[in-house]
C-alpha cells in the first residue's frame, strides 16, 4: 500500500505534463498572435523561382541537343551514351550485377572522354534528354513501354507510379516539362558521376527540383508499397522525406522560409505542437515579412489543434 501511495505521489507531480508545455507555448506565442485566426495550413511556401533564367537554361540545353544531332559526336563521348544505355536498360529490370558493370565500364569511358571539352558531354545529355522526352510523351499516348524509353530513363515508369506522380491510374503525370528536365539533368549527372560545373544544375533548376519534391516526396525501394503509404507509419516516411528535402533546399537557397514549410508539413502529420513551434520560430525572426498574417494564422491553428488533443 505503502508502495503504490508513493507511486501515486511521484506520478501526480507530471500528470498533465503535455497540457502544460502547451499552456507555456500558447503563453510565449500570444505576443505574436496580433490577429489571431485559425487557418490549417495547405501548402509549402514557393521558392522564389526566376522563370525567365530557368527559360535560358533549358534553351541553352536545347542548342545542345540541335548541335549533337546536326553533327556527329566523337567516338568517346558516344561510348560514354553507350554505357549509359545499358545501365539503364538493367536499371529497367532490376538486373543489379549488370548495373555495377555497366557503371563501371561507363566511367572509365568518362574518363577517356573528358580528355576532351566538355561541351560534348553536355551535348550527350542534352539530346538524350530530348530523345527521353519524346519517348515519354508517346508512352503517355499509348502505353507503351518501348526498348529507347528503358534505355533513355531506365526505371523511370516504375518511379512514377511508386512515387504516385501519375494521377490516379491515368498516365497523366504531376510534373511538367521543367520538372521532367531538371529530374533527367540530374539523374544523368548522378549516374555518370559529374556533379560540378558546368554539368551542375543552376540554383533555379534546383529550386525548381526541391519545390516538386517537397509537395511530391520521392519514395525509396523500401517504402514502395503503396498500400503502406496510407498508414500513419507511411505518412510519416513520407513527411520525413519532405522534410529532408526542405533541408537540401535551405541549404542552396537560405532565402527559403524554411520555418514555415517545415510548420506544414508537421500540421499535416499531426504534429501540431512541432508545427506551432516552427511557425513560432519563423514569426521571431521575421515579424514584419510578407507571411506573417498568414503565419499568425497557422500557429493559431497549430496551438488549437495541440491544445485539444491534450483534453
Amino acid at each position: 500500500m505503502r508502495t503504490r501511495s508513493k507511486a501515486r505521489g511521484w506520478r501526480r507531480h507530471v500528470d498533465g505534463w503535455q497540457a502544460g508545455a502547451i499552456l507555456l507555448l500558447i503563453a510565449g506565442s500570444a505576443i505574436l498572435l496580433a490577429t489571431p485566426r485559425a487557418v490549417a495550413p495547405e501548402d509549402v511556401p514557393v521558392p522564389t523561382i526566376d522563370a525567365r533564367a530557368l527559360a535560358v537554361t533549358m534553351a541553352a540545353d536545347d542548342a545542345h541537343a540541335e548541335k549533337a544531332e546536326a553533327q556527329r559526336l566523337d567516338v568517346d563521348v558516344r561510348a560514354v551514351g553507350r554505357e549509359l544505355r545499358l545501365f539503364n536498360e538493367a536499371a529497367a529490370t532490376g538486373q543489379q550485377d549488370e548495373m555495377r558493370e555497366a557503371r563501371r565500364r561507363l566511367l572509365q569511358q568518362l574518363g577517356i572522354a573528358r580528355r576532351h571539352q566538355t561541351d560534348p558531354l553536355l551535348q550527350l545529355r542534352a539530346v538524350q534528354m530530348k530523345h527521353f522526352l519524346v519517348e515519354l510523351r508517346r508512352w503517355q499516348q499509348t502505353g507503351e513501354d518501348s526498348a529507347e524509353l528503358r534505355a533513355l530513363g531506365g526505371d523511370f515508369l516504375a518511379m512514377l507510379k511508386r512515387n504516385r506522380w501519375c494521377r490516379g491510374e491515368s498516365r497523366e503525370l504531376v510534373l511538367g516539362e521543367r520538372e521532367l528536365r531538371v529530374l533527367y539533368k540530374k539523374r544523368w549527372n548522378d549516374i555518370v558521376g559529374v556533379g560540378q560545373p558546368p554539368f551542375a544544375l543552376t540554383l533555379d533548376e534546383n529550386r525548381t527540383r526541391f519545390l516538386f519534391l517537397i509537395r511530391h516526396p520521392f519514395i525509396l525501394h523500401r517504402d514502395a508499397e503503396l498500400s503502406r503509404l496510407d498508414t500513419a507509419g507511411g505518412k510519416l516516411r513520407t513527411a520525413n522525406a519532405r522534410l529532408r528535402s526542405i533541408e537540401r533546399l535551405t541549404e542552396i537557397d537560405p532565402t527559403y522560409p524554411a520555418e514555415i514549410a517545415r510548420g506544414v508539413v508537421r500540421y499535416q502529420v499531426g504534429r501540431y505542437a512541432l508545427a506551432a513551434e516552427h511557425f513560432r520560430r519563423h514569426l521571431e525572426n521575421d515579424r514584419e515579412g510578407a507571411h506573417t498574417l498568414r503565419v499568425q494564422n497557422y500557429l493559431k491553428a497549430s496551438l488549437d489543434m495541440a491544445s485539444d488533443m491534450t483534453r
